[in-house]
């Protein structure tokens, strides 16, 4: 990588690596990129995602983590903090990043989403079911919260409320198997 001269040169290199799908390259080009101390927040933004995306789930909080404390006011940096604390089961960690994501970009809309997840998978089954409330009143096309709402009141007993999410979802997505299992008998 000598014949890539500049630190933004440098990081066109490895984002192409990337998106080219040659993340063993990506990450060894982002590391570079890591010991010259440049760039380094949005750097580890790309590492932690692409450990994420490989399954080294570890590795992506170490960098998330850190992006986070060198730039604690970037909503996205929080939000794939939480997203790789949900799939690490740490859902009161999870709840947490999300919602600093939120509080820093309100129209962080997958936040609210991961932030429902989090809640859900925690028990908070009240607290779940007023976040999709919340982003369906604020987005509402947002088809996925009305199948997590669904499955919400489903467990929650509120079986007419669920059969109503259950079927906004087949009005928006007539092939939605998903929605369609909750509903037949």
């Amino acid at each position: 990588m000598s014949d890539v001269s500049q630190t933004g040169d440098r990081l066109s290199f490895a984002v192409g690596l990337e998106m080219r799908g040659e993340m063993d390259r990506a990450i060894s080009a982002y590391e570079e990129l890591i010991e010259t101390g440049e760039c380094e927040a949005r750097v580890r933004k790309h590492l932690g995602n692409l450990h994420l995306r490989s399954g080294n789930l570890r590795r992506a909080r170490e960098h998330l983590t850190r992006a986070c404390e060198m730039e604690p006011a970037n909503a996205s940096f929080w939000h794939d903090l939480g997203v790789v604390h949900y799939y690490l089961a740490d859902f009161d960690r999870s709840v947490e990043c999300t919602r600093k994501a939120i509080e820093l970009d309100p129209d962080l809309i997958l936040s609210g989403f991961w932030l429902g997840r989090a809640l859900y998978h925690r028990g908070d089954l009240a607290d779940a079911r007023d976040v999709y409330e919340e982003l369906l009143q604020r987005y509402p096309n947002f088809t996925i919260a009305n199948f997590h709402l669904g499955v919400i009141h489903t467990r929650m007993g509120e079986e007419e409320k669920a059969e109503e999410q259950f079927r906004t979802v087949l009005l928006k997505n007539p092939e939605d198997a998903a929605a369609r299992h909750y509903l037949e008998p």
